[in-house]
């Protein structure tokens, strides 16, 4: 008896070390490449009185668009604002409020697709009903768009909206200039 139990003393202590070296090392976790960052700016028509107020800028390649489209009074209702990225985030955009006498709705934004090199951005508000700009654009930095807001024409326009891609961020920071 004392001898097998010897031998499977033996036989335990010799088993374990091997079992343990015998286990393959866990892998290295890969990095997800990070996604490139997708900013959305909302421009509002609106009279010259109003775009003499303290308003984010609407940068040249934005007007030059919107002149072109017949669009000559607008202003930037807000900055640069930064999506989620999350697949199933929601980014606040702008609050709505009073222009010209007309009360606009809260505008929301979300990422629905983004696959295969290309990126689908999703915008609704502006009113009670619900308007909505959806564009589909290169998922690489440099890509910009500027979507028409249809549902919203009023005398002095409509509103659109400009996208631009950026590479992903260093640091993720807070909005930029709402």
């Amino acid at each position: 008896m004392t001898r097998q139990l010897m031998t499977m003393i033996v036989s335990t202590l010799t088993l374990v070390p091997c079992a343990v070296k015998a286990e393959e090392q866990t892998p290295k976790q890969v990095a997800q490449p990070e996604s490139n960052q997708v900013y959305v700016k909302i421009i509002m028509p609106a009279a010259p009185e109003d775009r003499a107020k303290d308003r984010p800028v609407v940068e040249s390649w934005i007007a030059e668009n919107l002149k072109k489209r017949g669009q000559t009074r607008f202003t930037a209702v807000t900055g640069w604002v930064p999506l989620d990225l999350s697949p199933f985030g929601s980014t606040h955009i702008w609050d709505g409020r009073k222009l010209d006498d007309i009360l606009y709705c809260p505008v929301g934004a979300d990422i629905p697709e983004r696959a295969e090199g290309r990126i689908k951005v999703h915008l609704s508000g502006w009113s009670p009903g619900g308007a909505f700009a959806t564009a589909s654009l290169t998922d690489e930095p440099g890509s910009r768009a500027i979507l028409a807001v249809k549902e919203i024409q009023v005398e002095q326009g409509m509103p659109y909206v400009a996208i631009l891609i950026s590479p992903p961020a260093e640091k993720p920071t807070a909005p930029i200039d709402r």
